[in-house]
């Protein structure tokens, strides 16, 4: 260096422009740039809402259609907000500063809003004006012009406006090709609604709606368009929380609001560091600006009203836009080892646990897709919702001498199972749960049907179910001698013949005999409607049903107490069919039903298939006809997968309820079983749990959780007064004869046999003995003590 060159004190680093379009390599998809531009409309109309009440928010984006873009096409995100000065234009569009802290707002970062844009296209432009002011300002960012000049300048230019205008506008031109092509597909913009209607499904949906579960999900009912067509949002379809089941004796709601209060901490608005006192300088960042601020854990978990392979889990939000949904990782336990292993669902890998967890104060990844997992305010989260016990109880309370007793636990506990009825609240058609049917009912509330916005269609097939399959209530038992002692002494409304419970009735002798009436015969009409008062709907069978060329909606009735008659005789099954609805009524009682155990769905099509083909022109035979509406009913097929499922499921109860009675005495229990069941729960339990201490096992009743149906089968054989009673199973036995005792023993026996045919035996593919074993295996869980 020469004496003559100039040393200078100073570099100056400023980035060439260049770098604002090489930003745009992030990979973001096209709604997701959308949504860094709407979080800063959301964010803004929030808060106009606050201050100005009568303001109707807005959001609109403009999308150029298949058939219309090109490179010179626009992309357009606008608000009706408050505007913003010339002052705050420059501070929010500036690269790496933003008028968003990093914590209360969505737009987290500065960077967001500049990614977005230059992801989108290379020219966009920023109107923005205030309520009151007469000109707009824009601002145009032009990404290759700024590189050419070498300069971070933007022009801004002057437009007259209504002093009552008021909002803000981005317009993104200049499309990059990969966005072009993205646009040319015919879905692309239903496909982008649909993405912003669950990300922002909190901030859309109406807290006061008509759905089940609407308050406790609350929302802020903010609204958003795509080319002038409102975006729904992706409601939740949930049981109402004043469903419940009971679990250990209380009742399990089946949704409930989740509020763990934290303490206030402060945090840096600048890199958003927390610290639990409070700090004039960030030791991370050395910004000045620290904020104490709330935090807390809110949400909800609850259960849905249909249950599915993927359609489930839980969403995890940050000021009310959602950073994942569907997530599954608090169904995993990590065990003492770090394995991780799930714990739901377990049946048929069909779930139907749901919620919302909102995590304000957690950081999030840039792109806000992802929570950071490893941080300290996400691992409290999950200790305060999902607890790190293992949510099976019989699990925890081997492993950890206690149970998991976070909200998480209950709702597994509660829910887990599938079983259709009012036990489990899954809908079903008095033989299967049907899940078809009710993921199309759920369609339906997604589609804005009124009538499915409640969950009342769900609840009345879960009810229906339990009516089918267990026949109508009890008949009033007849009067007694005691009633009539009760009626001597002026009680009688207190006896058995008294009504049910809605006031005394007249006795007998006050009762005005009916005067004469003329008999006119019954109508048709009327025949049907006293059919209707005595029956039961098979819920999935309100559908269309396709006859032929035909389609017509069939509904399968089942009586109990009414005669169904035709021409006078007695039927198993009547017909109706008007304007293009079937309605078929199959007495419960008949003898398919009743003896041969005969679905009410088949024998009424069975019944009434010829008069279908006849009025309906169907080709072909009846055989085929039957099979083609069967086809139609996804839910009652029976396939040997679901067999053997459903028998993993009451193995594994048979052990947790079996593991409670071995505790107590395990010696006993024990010495009841063969070697080679002793063998086999050994080789069982070093297979599944190779740590585990055998020995201790034995001895403290554990040994129970590895049993197999054989060993279970010992017990029924060589100690039934260990398990009968009351013990593991319902059936009675030490009250009764020798005889009858034995013919008790055979008969569980005989169930168990099935089941292990079930676990253990190769697939069966003949339906006949398909549904025999379903049929076992109601008859078995029917047996067996629930805890």
């Amino acid at each position: 260096m020469t004496e003559t060159e100039t040393r200078p004190g100073t570099l100056n680093l400023t980035p060439s422009p260049r770098i604002l379009e090489m930003i745009a390599e992030v990979d973001l998809q096209l709604h997701q740039c959308l949504c860094e531009l709407i979080d800063n409309c959301l964010d803004e109309l929030v808060e106009a809402t606050r201050v100005d009440e009568t303001l109707e928010p807005r959001i609109d984006v403009t999308l150029p259609t298949a058939s219309k873009v090109n490179r010179g096409a626009k992309v357009v995100v606008s608000d009706n907000g408050r505007g913003m000065s010339p002052a705050e234009l420059r501070y929010a569009l500036s690269a790496g500063t933003s008028g968003k802290q990093r914590f209360g707002s969505l737009g987290l970062f500065g960077m967001g809003f500049n990614i977005a844009t230059a992801r989108l296209g290379t020219v966009t432009e920023v109107r923005s004006g205030r309520r009151g002011d007469d000109q707009w300002i824009t601002a145009t960012i032009d990404l290759r012009e700024m590189q050419r000049r070498s300069s971070y300048e933007v022009p801004l230019r002057y437009e007259r406006k209504d002093p009552d205008e008021h909002g803000t506008l981005v317009s993104v031109t200049n499309l990059r090709e990969d966005v072009v092509v993205k646009l040319k597909s015919s879905s692309s913009i239903r496909e982008v609604s649909k993405n912003l209607g669950r990300i922002y499904t909190y901030m859309l949906r109406d807290p006061d709606g008509p759905h089940s579960g609407a308050q406790l999900m609350g929302g802020l009912n903010q609204r958003l368009y795509v080319n002038s067509r409102q975006v729904p949002p992706l409601v939740p379809c949930i049981w109402d929380p004043t469903r419940s089941v009971m679990y250990k004796a209380a009742e399990a709601p089946a949704a409930k609001q989740i509020h763990v209060p934290l303490t206030n901490a402060f945090a840096c608005m600048n890199c958003g560091r927390w610290y639990t006192s409070r700090y004039d300088r960030c030791v991370e960042c050395e910004s000045t600006e620290i904020q104490e601020r709330e935090r807390r854990i809110v949400g909800w978990l609850g259960v849905q009203r249909f249950a599915d392979k993927s359609d489930f889990g839980l969403t995890f939000l940050r000021s009310g836009r959602a950073i994942t949904t569907r997530d599954r990782s608090l169904f995993d336990w990590e065990g003492p080892d770090g394995d991780i292993e799930l714990e739901y669902p377990i049946e048929l890998g069909m779930g139907r646990i749901v919620g919302e967890i909102h995590l304000d104060h957690a950081p999030v990844n840039v792109r806000k897709t992802n929570f950071d997992t490893s941080s300290p305010e996400w691992r409290y989260m999950v200790e305060k919702v999902r607890g790190h016990l293992p949510l099976r109880p019989q699990l925890a309370k081997r492993l950890f001498n206690r149970e998991n007793d976070s909200p998480m636990s209950r709702f597994f506990n509660a829910y887990r199972e599938n079983k259709p009825g009012l036990r489990y609240l899954m809908p079903g058609n008095g033989n299967t749960a049907i899940h078809n049917e009710a993921k199309r009912w759920a369609q339906k509330f997604r589609s804005g049907d009124p009538e499915y916005q409640t969950d009342d269609k769900w609840y009345e097939a879960a009810a229906d179910h339990d009516r089918v399959k267990n026949g109508p209530p009890p008949e009033p038992a007849p009067p007694s001698d005691e009633d009539d002692w009760l009626k001597g002494e002026g009680l009688g409304h207190l006896g058995t013949a008294a009504d049910d419970g809605h006031g005394p009735s007249p006795s007998q002798d006050q009762k005005q005999p009916e005067p004469a009436a003329e008999t006119r015969p019954e109508t048709e009409e009327q025949r049907f409607a006293r059919y209707r008062e005595h029956a039961t709907l098979l819920p999935d069978t309100d559908r269309e049903v396709r006859l032929g060329t035909a389609q017509a909606v069939l509904r399968v009735y089942v009586t109990s107490g009414v005669e169904l008659l035709k021409d006078g005789q007695r039927q198993p099954a009547v017909v109706r069919i008007v304007a293009g609805e079937v309605e078929i009524y199959v007495d419960s009682g008949t003898t398919l039903i009743a003896r041969y155990g005969w679905s009410p769905l088949n024998v009424a099509l069975v019944c009434a298939a010829s008069q279908l083909k006849s009025v309906y022109s169907v080709s072909g035979s009846i055989d085929g006809l039957v099979t083609s509406i069967l086809e139609q009913f996804p839910d009652r097929r029976v396939d040997s997968s679901a067999v053997r499922s459903r028998a993993e499921m009451l193995l594994e109860g048979l052990r947790d309820r079996l593991a409670d009675l071995t505790s107590k005495d395990a010696a006993t229990f024990w010495s009841a079983l063969s070697g080679q069941s002793k063998r086999a729960a050994e080789s069982y339990a070093i297979a599944v749990a190779p740590d585990v201490d055998w020995k201790a096992a034995v001895e403290n009743g554990e040994f129970a959780r590895y049993l197999g149906v054989e060993g279970v089968l010992d017990l029924v054989t060589s100690g039934p007064e260990l398990v009968l009673d009351g013990g593991l199973f319902r059936t009675t036995y030490a009250a009764l004869g020798e005889e009858t005792q034995a013919d008790q023993v055979a008969r569980v026996s005989a169930f168990l046999t099935d089941l292990k045919r079930m676990v253990t035996g190769p697939p069966l593919q003949n339906t006949l003995e398909l549904s025999r074993l379903l049929l076992t295996a109601d008859l078995l869980d029917a047996e067996i003590v629930q805890a």
